[in-house]
């Protein structure tokens, strides 16, 4: 899992995260900051634990990484 990355809450956990989805913009030791994915002009962001978390899809690589 890494800064990029699509994740969503591991099935079953929290039922009202059912079909959301979230882009990993920070990993600080066991938690992520999380940016839902949405139609907002503002996307609202927010902190999980990485082990609640599955990739959904793999972010792309940067050019210098």
């Amino acid at each position: 899992m890494k800064v990029g990355d699509t994740v969503k809450f591991i099935d079953g956990l929290y039922n009202d995260e059912k079909g959301a989805r979230y882009t990993i913009v920070e990993i600080n030791g066991d938690r992520a900051t999380l940016c839902f994915i949405c139609n907002l002009p503002i996307p609202p962001q927010s902190i999980a634990r990485i082990s609640e978390l599955e990739v959904v899809q793999y972010g792309q690589k940067h050019k210098n990484g």
